[in-house]
């Protein structure tokens, strides 16, 4: 599991320096108890600060605390501060309505006080709660205000603030050169205010930029700078996760040993300084290269480790990234009982934090597991409840940008009426006199110009209605002429049809019905007689089924083909047609067999897919040597079900697989027993899967059988 980069630095933009100071928590308690009430106020404040990744219940009491005191000193600056510690705590436990509620409460009381400095660090703390989120339009829209606000104020650490914020945006949207540029900007800034700790973060943002674009030289140039920045400036917690994010370049550029090394220098900075969150993510780290090297004990034990630190501290995001790294060794070692242990925990912390995204992948696993201690039915259950969150997660995307853009719309439209108004106070009586002179002579040249254009606009449109008119008989003369082609290449293939394929099994017929009357007139051969007799009736059930399709090919090309979809079983077709063609595959002594489940549902036309079925059996039953096989198979894949029926008969050049499904091509073969053909089968299947929304295709070799493959729709595709 690599951490999240770009929550680290937007994290990195709300917490002040005191984050990092070397006053430990112990000192700052005691000096609590001992200090005068002025300075309660802010003490309460670096508490909430320094408790802000190590316990979030205490972040949040000193927070309240706070609040209390600059609430009793009516100090509304205090107030908006202590609020935005209130609000940061509150996204930590993940109360993300709660953490809303204080932003905007912060926010009114800015706006009442008319304190730009405080509306600017509101901007800022919206702007982070927005990303976090998933807003990504207003988590700009307030990181730019902040910028505008942080610019006339000139506040160097509050525009630096705002630039990474935008950069961060930028990235997440995949414009790089944005971000970089944002990022580059900020660095100004704060070599020019001499920041250094802004500077780290900067750097270490451009090499998590490169890091992401795979240009992995550049980013362990940008870290390394980051490194002896830090090092100058004893920013020892900095350090760690410099050297963490150099190790996951190393990791992904699979130089394991270097990765490990890089792993254990950050380790042992965050086990000097105490950390213990970044002491679980280093083993958590580290147990994740063990697993790529291939050393699954040694992985556990530090998956193991880092687990109890994070239950210790209560950090159950992390704990969701644990378990699912330990399902996925268990799995694989095959150790199914604790990999089911870490699934469930998994799952249901995700429920409880409402990370419908990682429970997604941990319901992916899941069905892994069921799949490989062979419960097929649970697994199944398992791909559809995920596949069921999945849409459930595209839908509320959708829902939720829609109303991103209202808000950011209304947002918009009341700024904008507010700037009017504010235009219009302050204008005087004789300034109104003015605009109304320069309104009026704006006005008179407007409407002469307005009858210029639309003078040129009368000679446009005529000119685009002849052009429009003209490419209108154009694009008739081209329908009618494709329409003629089809028409011709119809006309043509009934032509063949009735020349030659329904003329064979008529001569046919007739031929064996003289042959059996003569017998009957002669030696009377009962088992010669039988013998034509069969024959015939093979030739009549052949002519039928040619007619068939002749007629419903005949019906589709001129429209009238009925089309009443719906939803039902593929499997009762396939069923219903293995007991259709099971005389005639003990004839050819060719065994047809089908792996089709029950419940493979599909949308579409039952009696179309039915023929279609048909014809593909027929053809493949045809086209079989005696002892062969057929296999009917299904799979299930994005919505889709694709239906195969494969067969080890002659198959079928890649030439002539080319000439399959057109109709001008008039292809067709003899079958193994020399029977006969149209082509017209694969028309009919072509017309009926196009008008059921699907596809069509064949996979063959000569001499190496062939494979039939259509796709139907699961449900109806809204």
């Amino acid at each position: 599991m690599h951490f999240p980069f770009k929550v680290i630095t937007l994290l990195l933009i709300l917490l002040s320096n005191n984050l990092f100071a070397n006053q430990s928590i112990k000192n700052l308690r005691a000096e609590l108890h001992t200090c005068s009430d002025p300075s309660k106020f802010q003490l309460c404040i670096d508490l909430s600060k320094e408790y802000q990744k190590i316990n979030s219940d205490s972040s949040l009491y000193f927070a309240k605390e706070a609040l209390r005191i600059s609430t009793q000193k009516k100090n509304n600056i205090q107030i908006i501060e202590s609020l935005l510690e209130v609000s940061d705590s509150y996204q930590d436990q993940n109360q993300i309505k709660k953490a809303r509620e204080i932003l905007g409460k912060a926010k009114r009381i800015a706006n009442k006080i008319n304190d730009p400095l405080s509306l600017c660090k509101i901007h800022i703390h919206f702007g982070f709660y927005y990303y976090i989120t998933n807003y990504l339009d207003s988590s700009l829209y307030h990181y730019q205000k902040a910028l505008e606000i942080s610019q006339s104020l000139q506040e160097e650490s509050q525009q630096i603030s705002s630039l990474i914020g935008i950069g961060v945006i930028n990235w997440e949207r995949g414009e790089l050169d944005l971000a970089l540029q944002n990022y580059l900007n900020a660095y100004r800034i704060s070599e020019n205010s001499k920041d250094f700790s802004s500077q780290i973060t900067l750097l270490i943002n451009i090499g998590n930029i490169y890091a992401d674009e795979d240009q992995n030289e550049k980013s362990i140039l940008y870290y390394k700078q980051a490194m002896e920045l830090a090092k100058n400036s004893n920013r020892i917690s900095r350090l760690a996760s410099i050297y963490n994010n150099i190790a996951v370049v190393y990791q992904d550029n699979e130089d394991y040993q270097k990765a490990l090394e890089y792993y254990e220098k950050s380790l042992n900075i965050n086990r000097k300084i105490n950390n213990e969150q970044g002491i679980a993510l280093n083993l958590n780290n580290i147990g994740d290269t063990q697993l790529l090297m291939g050393n699954a004990t040694k992985a556990i034990e530090h998956l193991q480790e880092a687990i109890a630190i994070n239950r210790k501290l209560n950090l159950e995001t992390e704990i969701i990234y644990n378990t699912e790294t330990l399902a996925k060794i268990y799995l694989r070692t095959k150790k199914y009982a604790k990999a089911y242990s870490n699934l469930k925990e998994g799952i249901q912390l995700s429920d409880k934090l409402k990370i419908s995204g990682k429970k997604c992948d941990l319901l992916l696993l899941l069905g892994k597991y069921y799949h490989q201690i062979g419960n097929n039915t649970k697994a199944y259950s398992t791909l559809i409840e995920h596949n069921d969150l999945i849409e459930t997660l595209h839908a509320q995307s959708r829902s939720e940008k829609i109303a991103q853009l209202q808000t950011k719309f209304e947002s918009d439209k009341k700024e904008k009426e507010n700037e009017i108004l504010r235009v219009k106070n302050q204008f005087t009586q004789k300034q109104l006199e003015e605009e109304q002179l320069r309104t009026t002579s704006l006005f008179i040249f407007s409407f002469l110009a307005l009858l210029v254009i639309v003078l040129i606009i009368i000679l446009f449109r005529s000119k685009v209605k002849v052009n429009t008119h003209i490419k209108e008989i154009n694009e008739k003369l081209e329908e009618s002429n494709r329409k003629l082609q089809i028409t011709n290449a119809t006309k043509d293939k009934f032509f063949s049809i009735i020349a030659h394929d329904l003329r064979s099994p008529f001569n046919a017929i007739l031929g064996l019905n003289n042959l059996i009357k003569d017998e009957l007139e002669n030696s009377r051969d009962l088992d010669l007689i039988q013998n034509y007799n069969n024959m015939a009736n093979e030739s009549a059930q052949g002519l039928f089924s040619l007619l068939e399709n002749l007629l419903q090919w005949a019906k589709s090309q001129q429209g009238k083909l009925e089309f009443h979809p719906s939803q039902f079983d593929l499997y009762e077709i396939i069923e219903t047609n293995l007991k259709i063609f099971k005389s005639k595959t003990i004839d050819k002594s060719v065994q047809l067999n089908s792996q089709v489940a029950q419940n493979t549902f599909v949308y579409g036309d039952r009696n179309m897919i039915d023929s279609l079925v048909r014809n593909l059996i027929s053809n493949a039953l045809k086209y079989t040597l005696k002892g062969g096989n057929i296999l009917i198979s299904s799979k299930l894949e994005n919505n889709q079900v694709y239906l195969s029926v494969k067969d080890s008969g002659i198959g079928i050049s890649k030439e002539n697989q080319k000439k399959l499904f057109q109709l001008d091509s008039n292809f067709t073969t003899t079958g193994t027993n020399d029977e006969n053909g149209s082509g017209l089968g694969l028309l009919l299947c072509k017309e009926f899967i196009d008008k059921n929304g699907g596809q069509i295709w064949v996979e063959s070799e000569k001499n190496k059988g062939s494979k039939f493959v259509f796709t139907l729709p699961r449900t109806k595709e809204i």
